[in-house]
């Protein structure tokens, strides 16, 4: 993992990729994707998160993306995170989510830089975020120490009556 900030005692979790070949796994993410949904109503109305669920892994796929699920110790499943294409050098790093159950463990960090990892093997130069201050105080202080900065708006959220954060991270330092 290339991580620029280390994670305190690394959490016992495992990460693995997703793909369209494991429909338990991605059954799986599904329930996490809906559980993001829910879990940000009343933030922003998510009117793509139908589609990405019929579609999974859709835009998370390779060559292009990457769809990463968490599990514990136990098995259980912890979390996940998506990267996908945006442009020709940018991956965006979308549905970064992890269970009530397993927060305050690093488990997000790890994911995190999980899915800057696959950015980095999938070939892209930047990674992009969006994201909600005032819902994602603990992922805002993260981004910040990783290194992202504000960047304008890459995303369309017209439809949302909140402040939203867009960054970005230029993945030189990371991929070295």
């Amino acid at each position: 993992m290339r991580l620029m900030t280390p994670i305190p005692d690394p959490p016992p979790h495992r990460i693995t990729p997703v793909t369209a070949a494991d429909a338990d796994a991605l059954a799986e993410v599904a329930r996490l994707f809906a559980e993001y949904s829910e879990w940000l109503s009343g933030f922003v109305v998510h009117t793509t998160i139908a589609e990405e669920l019929d579609e999974l892994p859709g835009a998370f796929a390779p060559p292009s993306g990457a769809l990463l699920m968490a599990t514990d110790a136990d098995g259980a499943i912890c979390g996940c995170v998506g990267v996908k294409r945006h442009g020709d050098a940018a991956a965006e790093i979308k549905r970064l989510f992890v269970r009530d159950a397993c927060r305050g463990t690093g488990l997000g960090h790890a994911l995190f830089a999980s899915a800057l990892d696959s950015a980095c093997d999938l070939g892209y130069t930047e990674a992009l975020v969006s994201t909600i201050p005032s819902k994602m105080p603990t992922a805002n202080a993260m981004y910040d120490r990783i290194g992202f900065e504000s960047t304008g708006r890459f995303e369309d959220h017209t439809h949302a009556d909140i402040e939203i954060r867009y960054l970005r991270l230029d993945l030189g330092d990371w991929c070295a």
